[in-house]
């Protein structure tokens, strides 16, 4: 925290003594010009060209110093904590404004009428973005999900959304500028837009304090007890589960709907390989149950 402070402190007082040496160069010329003016009357019906020139100069010389010390804050504060890839090209459009700005602030120096610019500027502004609209959208989500440490490599994650069906389970390899790197269980690279972080998908983080869990739902006829499917399912699973020394699940009656009962298992594991070998023995041990159950039933 110090250490940031000293750097605040210290571009802070750099960008003051930017200004106040451009001020006293801007004085100086004047000054240059004037005297030089009264020895070259030649130059006089120009003064007012060469005046507009020399502010000009020093607006963009300056312009370009204070444009290299706000960028040393904005690295420090801001594109520090995102990753790398993200970070140069946040750094790339902040480059684009910056200068855009200060090409407007030149040519006004130069007594360059920008109002006609500014419209033509907006019209022009207001297309380009509803063109880019979802890349940029993916570029700022990129950068909350980054910057915020919502998500980096190495992390396992779940993530449902109705636009793909099937639940993606894996490992995210890649935070990119527009699309995340997840390898799924299955061995598969999957590339996701970032918008759909903060959009229109759930994403969970497969991790609590000692291991990686993730939540299963099984879904079986109600035509026979809930109570005996699920003492079976356990009694299967523990066995199986007990041969790879794997922690025991949570294993719960949800709800029934319509015909059919629904049960929650927590899984626990500490590799994400693990999980389809696991979901393997949840579902047989389930559909074990559920025909085992329905067998004594009949025979009843």
């Amino acid at each position: 925290m110090l250490n940031l402070q000293s750097i605040w402190k210290k571009q802070v007082a750099k960008l003051l003594s930017i200004i106040v040496v451009l001020a006293i160069i801007a004085v100086l010329l004047h000054f240059l010009i004037d005297f030089a003016s009264k020895y070259v009357p030649s130059i006089v019906p120009y003064l007012d060209y060469i005046y507009l020139a020399t502010d000009a100069a020093i607006v963009g010389v300056g312009g370009y110093f204070i444009i290299g010390v706000l960028k040393k804050i904005i690295n420090v504060y801001l594109l520090g904590k995102m990753e790398a890839s993200t970070a140069r090209t946040i750094s790339f459009f902040i480059d684009i404004a910056f200068y855009s700005i200060l090409i407007l602030v030149v040519l006004a120096a130069l007594g360059v009428n920008l109002t006609g610019a500014a419209i033509g500027g907006a019209v022009g502004g207001i297309a380009i973005g509803l063109a880019a609209q979802t890349v940029l959208s993916n570029v700022l989500s990129g950068a909350l999900v980054t910057g915020s440490k919502t998500l980096k490599a190495g992390d396992p994650v779940l993530l449902i959304s109705w636009i793909w069906g099937s639940p993606i389970v894996g490992e995210a390899t890649k935070v990119g500028v527009l699309f995340t790197e997840v390898k799924t269980t299955n061995g598969n690279i999957v590339k996701i837009p970032n918008s759909a972080f903060l959009g229109n998908t759930v994403f969970t983080k497969l991790e609590r304090e000692n291991s990686l869990v993730y939540p299963l739902q099984i879904t079986v006829n109600a035509d026979v007890p809930a109570d005996k499917v699920m003492e079976k399912a356990k009694n299967y699973i523990k066995d199986e589960l007990n041969k790879q020394k794997i922690p025991y699940p949570e294993i719960y009656f949800a709800t029934k709907s319509g015909g059919t009962n629904v049960f929650t298992v927590i899984l626990h594991f500490d590799n994400l390989n693990l999980l389809n070998s696991l979901l393997n023995i949840i579902n047989s041990a389930f559909d074990k149950a559920y025909w085992d159950t329905k067998n004594e039933s009949s025979k009843a």
